[in-house]
C-alpha cells in the first residue's frame, strides 16, 4: 500500500509534522562536527603550499554599518582573523579576500536593499583586519554578485592557477553560509567536480555564519524573515551533502563558548538582526573529547 504525496504545491500536514525527522537529524549532524586541529589539516594537505584560505564578506555592510550589518556576522571576525594568521604563520601563503562591491545598477537590489556600493565604506575590509600580513598577501577580489566564481574577475584564474600548482585543500570562511559562502565553495566543487579534479574544500562551522531575521520583525519592515539558526545549519548540511567537508577548527583547549550578542537594531534602517545563537568561536570547551 502506498501514501499519495501531497504534491510539490501543498503540504497540508505542515513541515513541522513532515520533516520532524529531519529536523532532529539537523540537530544531530551539528552535534557530531568533529573538531579538526589546524596544524593536521595543514599536514594532511601536503604542507602550507598545498593550502589556500578564502575570506567572504568580512566587509563594513555586513559586518559594522548598513542595511544588511549582522551582529552574527560581526562576531566571526576575531576567529576568522586568528585562523587564517595562524595559517599564515604556518607558511599558507595563498588567500583571498572576496568583497561585495556593487554596482548601482545591480539587479540584486531588487531583492536585497542597496549594500556595499563599490568604493564605499561598506564594501571594504573591516578595520579589524587591515595589517594582518595574511591580508597582505591576499588577491582582493571585489564581486557584483552572491557568487564571484560567476564574475568576470580574478577569482575563477585565481582558483585555476593555484589548483594547477599543487594547492589540495581549499578553506572557505566568513559570510553568509546560505548565500556568499554556500555559492563560493559550491562554485570550487562544481568546477572541481566537472574538470575531474581532486581539491578538498573545507567549510569549518564555526568560522562561518548568517544573519537572522525574525517572522515578527520581517513583517514590520515587509521583508523574507531568515531563521538563522536554521538556515545555517541547513546549508552546511547541503554542502555536506555535495561532499565539502564540514568541521569546527579547533583552536586550543580551555576556551570556552560564547554566544553572540543580542542585537538592539532599529529595523527601518537594519534588517539584518543579530539574535543570539549558540555557534562558538573557534574554541573547544574544557574538557571536550570530540576529534
Amino acid at each position: 500500500m502506498t501514501t499519495k504525496h501531497p504534491g510539490p504545491e501543498s503540504n497540508p500536514f505542515g513541515f513541522a509534522k513532515t520533516s520532524r525527522a529531519f529536523l532532529s537529524y539537523l540537530d544531530g549532524f551539528m552535534d557530531a562536527l568533529v573538531h579538526r586541529d589546524r596544524d593536521t589539516l595543514i599536514a594532511e594537505a601536503g604542507g602550507p603550499a598545498s593550502v589556500a584560505a578564502i575570506a567572504v564578506d568580512l566587509v563594513g555592510g555586513f559586518c559594522h554599518a548598513g542595511p544588511l550589518a549582522s551582529d552574527r556576522v560581526a562576531a566571526l571576525i576575531a576567529s576568522v582573523g586568528s585562523a587564517f594568521s595562524h595559517a599564515y604563520a604556518r607558511g599558507v601563503r595563498h588567500f583571498a579576500i572576496l568583497r561585495d562591491a556593487h554596482d548601482p545598477g545591480t539587479p540584486e537590489f531588487d531583492t536585497f536593499p542597496p549594500h556595499c556600493l563599490a568604493s564605499s565604506d561598506e564594501s571594504q575590509l573591516v578595520p579589524e583586519l587591515l595589517g594582518q600580513l595574511w591580508v597582505n598577501a591576499a588577491l582582493d577580489v571585489p564581486k557584483n554578485s552572491l557568487g564571484a566564481w560567476v564574475d568576470d574577475g580574478p577569482f575563477r584564474p585565481w582558483v585555476t592557477d593555484i589548483v594547477a600548482r599543487g594547492v589540495t585543500t581549499i578553506v572557505v570562511a566568513g559570510d553568509c553560509t546560505d548565500l556568499c559562502v554556500f555559492h563560493t565553495a559550491m562554485g570550487i566543487r562544481l568546477w572541481a567536480s566537472a574538470t575531474n579534479r581532486n581539491v578538498r574544500i573545507i567549510v569549518p562551522a564555526n568560522l562561518v555564519d548568517t544573519y537572522d531575521l525574525p517572522v515578527d520583525l520581517a513583517a514590520t519592515i515587509g521583508a523574507m524573515p531568515h531563521d538563522g539558526n536554521l538556515l545555517h545549519a541547513t546549508f552546511l548540511y547541503h554542502l555536506r551533502l555535495n561532499g565539502i567537508e564540514v568541521i569546527r577548527v579547533r583552536y586550543r583547549a580551555g576556551m570556552r563558548r560564547v554566544r553572540h550578542p543580542a542585537g538592539r537594531i532599529a529595523p527601518a534602517t537594519r534588517w539584518r538582526s543579530g539574535h543570539t545563537s549558540t555557534q562558538e568561536t573557534g574554541g573547544v570547551e574544557e574538557g571536550d573529547s570530540r576529534q
